[in-house]
């Protein structure tokens, strides 16, 4: 018996949902089709020119390597600089590769000559991107040398292959699929739109039934942890000041905080509601931005009692005032905001850099190493173990162990992060064999399929680079498979062979990063807290500079909007700590910890809004948000000095702090009172810093820091 129709529909609604929010702007799908792309069209390329003269299979791998990973590793502005940065790659790649063949009779200097060149490839990431390429591509290709023995009469080919990857690459990223930061941000505030909307529906559910039950408010933070992740994205499209500054003045300020304004609503609507739903009607109206419906009930709340009803139909006007805002900036064609500056800000400090975040701090300092030194002495170290023993596993097939080695310590913070890496890899590998080994079974003999799946796959494979580091590996090992089937070399034992190997290679990886200047994964949550703390204390300063009438030029909005990014940056940098062999004991603990400083950030930017708003304060107001401020900087204080065990259990002797005096029941009014949020920061701080047994905090919070939802996975 088939399902009903309507659950079916919603279960393929959810599904498109997540895949939506997870790429609004459509940027990880226009990087894998970019990839995809390039290596179709250098491999249709160089076949043509294989009819008129026959090209060694290097010249074939070159140009598949320039072909993804220029596509996926160089991320300058600028199109002269992506072009410099492509050639300096190429000329590295062909270096590589023609010193490895030179090589080739040689084994044991080839090892060692390999090993420096995994040295300079990894040394040569701290400038950036375009170092970071240039290591890959040469990398890659000294163990494709190493293996395929090109000889010196080949090198001109070979050239000529990676020239025109080269530029076949780079008129498929300028000209193709070309990156256009206005258009992501439309498609991506298209996407905020829907999120809203459905925020709404499930408001219009819960009213319907009259209460918001557990499975109301599972799927409302579900909506809110999306939409703070496309706000984030959204905003990071809105050009910047140089040196990546958030926008401060002029329309791409403007546009900032209409977003600003918009995700400080729609937190609010979803608090609000958890007191008093607001009437059917009128969520009806707000979803089909019925302005008639709106106005008449806005007319209608004029002189009404005070109540949380009230309150939330009034924060629920606000909403549907801030999506009409937000509607009317885009009304604009082109916009204002991206007129001077046409690049995505931030690509210059792109993705791929894989060096350590974090100082030494703790962790193995070596006075006579400088620490730069550090991660490629460890890259190093990994690869040697894994091709000594890669070798007594397969003396063919032994580079696979150091490519695992070579690639756990990517975009890794702490020895634990690579330890997740190591294990991503791993199973990533593992699930890839399995399945790789059933579809080269039965696609067997089917050319033209199996070059569709070795496509389809890595299309898959890049699509999830910057979401799913095991599901990248899933696909690639099935490709793996499935072109292995196509040159008559697939057998299952080949693919346990490389599940093998990438298991040598990523335990390698694991134990020089544990034994070798080992960076333990509270060193980056330490630097990412303190930039934290540091981004609230600023906000705090302008905030309670505003509110004495000083500073009335500067932006006080920025400072929190840039307390989000570093939440999001703390919260990539904790992930470890809640890594999988400390899942029972110690992943509840960092999660809530982050919700409390979600809430904290919330509280944050509805403080600088209703301050910016220009209400002013009584004398008897500001004395006592005077004295909150001095109490929230001192557990700022309290919170920097623990910052270091910050995640793990506080101590049970730290004295009890006096509870407040409960706050009344909140009717939640037009702008958030400022002695009322700042009340809230120093409580949730306070919980953040005595974990979750202590109750010396106003335990009355209102629900926007529960109903928050946790920051995104990896944001």
């Amino acid at each position: 018996m088939t399902p009903p129709i309507a659950p079916r529909r919603r279960v393929l609604a959810r599904l498109r949902d997540r895949i939506v929010a997870s790429d609004p702007a459509f940027s990880r799908l226009r990087l894998a089709s970019r990839a995809v792309l390039s290596m179709t069209l250098i491999g249709l390329l160089l076949t043509a020119i294989t009819f008129v003269h026959p090209l060694p299979i290097a010249a074939y791998g070159i140009a598949t390597i320039i072909g993804f990973l220029g596509s996926l590793a160089i991320r300058d502005v600028t199109v002269r600089d992506q072009i410099v940065s492509r050639a300096l790659a190429g000329l590295a790649g062909c270096a590589s590769i023609f010193v490895a063949g030179l090589l080739a009779a040689y084994p044991f200097t080839a090892d060692i000559v390999f090993l420096v060149v995994i040295f300079a490839a990894v040394a040569i990431r701290r400038f950036g991107p375009r170092g970071f390429a240039a290591g890959m591509i040469a990398f890659i290709a000294f163990f494709m040398g190493d293996y395929l023995h090109p000889a010196a009469n080949q090198i001109g080919w070979i050239a000529l292959a990676a020239f025109l990857g080269l530029a076949i690459t780079q008129i498929v990223s300028s000209v193709i699929l070309v990156d256009d930061p206005e258009r992501d941000f439309r498609r991506a505030t298209t996407t905020i739109d829907r999120r809203i909307n459905l925020v709404l529906r499930e408001l219009r559910r819960a009213s319907r039934a009259g209460t918001v039950d557990r499975t109301n408010r599972r799927y409302l933070q579900g909506h809110l942890a999306r939409l703070h992740a496309i706000m984030l994205m959204a905003e990071g499209f809105i050009p910047q000041e140089d040196g990546g500054a958030l926008a401060g003045h002029g329309p791409a300020s403007e546009l900032a905080v209409a977003l600003f304004d918009l995700q400080l609503s729609v937190e609010r609507l979803v608090a609000a509601s958890m007191r008093a739903l607001p009437p059917e009607d009128l969520l009806v109206a707000a979803l089909y931005r019925d302005s008639p419906g709106l106005a008449k009930t806005a007319e209608g709340l004029r002189g009404a009692p005070e109540g949380n009803r009230v309150a939330t139909c009034q924060v629920l006007l606000r909403t549907a005032h801030a999506r009409d805002h937000l509607a009317a900036k885009l009304a604009e064609d082109p916009l204002p905001a991206f007129a001077k500056r046409t690049d995505r800000p931030g690509t210059t400090s792109a993705g791929g850099n894989g060096t350590p975040a974090g100082g030494s701090g703790e962790n193995g300092k070596t006075p006579w190493i400088p620490e730069r030194w550090h991660l490629p002495i460890q890259v190093t170290l990994a690869s040697a173990l894994a091709m000594a023993g890669g070798v007594l596993i397969s003396s063919t097939r032994w580079y696979w162990a150091v490519i695992a080695a070579f690639i756990v310590f990517n975009n890794t913070r702490s020895r634990a992060d690579t330890a997740v890496r190591a294990l991503e890899r791993s199973a990533g590998t593992l699930a890839g064999v399995i399945a790789g080994t059933i579809i080269a079974t039965l696609l067997h003999g089917s050319i033209a399929v199996s070059i569709g799946g070795i496509m389809a796959c890595f299309f898959f494979g890049f699509y999830f680079l910057q979401t799913s580091y095991g599901v990248m590996i899933f696909f690639i090992t099935i490709a793996l498979a499935l072109l292995y089937g196509l040159m008559g070399l697939f057998t299952p034992e080949l693919l346990v062979l490389r599940l093998e190997e990438t298991v040598l290679g990523a335990l390698s990886g694991v134990f020089c990063a544990f034994l070798v200047f080992p960076k333990r994964a509270t060193a980056g949550v330490t630097v990412a807290l303190e930039g934290y703390l540091t981004t609230l204390g600023e906000a705090l300063d302008a905030i309670h500079a505003r509110a004495h009438g000083k500073d009335a030029g500067a932006d006080i909005l920025a400072p929190s909007r840039t307390l989000d990014r570093k939440l999001a940056d703390l919260a990539t940098a904790a992930r470890p700590l809640g890594g999988p062999w400390n899942v029972v004991t110690r992943y509840g603990q960092v999660r809530e910890k982050l919700l409390v400083l979600t809430g904290c950030t919330h509280w944050v930017r509805a403080l600088a809004r209703g301050i910016s708003h220009g209400r002013t304060l009584s004398a008897d107001e500001l004395a006592e948000f005077d004295r909150l401020v001095v109490d929230v900087r001192e557990r700022i204080s309290a919170a920097r000095e623990r910052k270091d065990r910050f995640f793990l259990k506080p101590p049970r002797s730290k004295p009890a702090v006096p509870a407040r005096t409960p706050r009344r029941e909140l009717a939640i009014n037009e702008d958030e009172s400022p002695i009322q949020a700042l009340e809230i920061i120093a409580a949730l701080l306070e919980r953040a810093m005595s974990g979750p047994k202590r109750a010396n905090f106003p335990t009355e919070e209102p629900a926007p820091h529960s109903s928050l939802a946790r920051p995104a996975e990896g944001s």
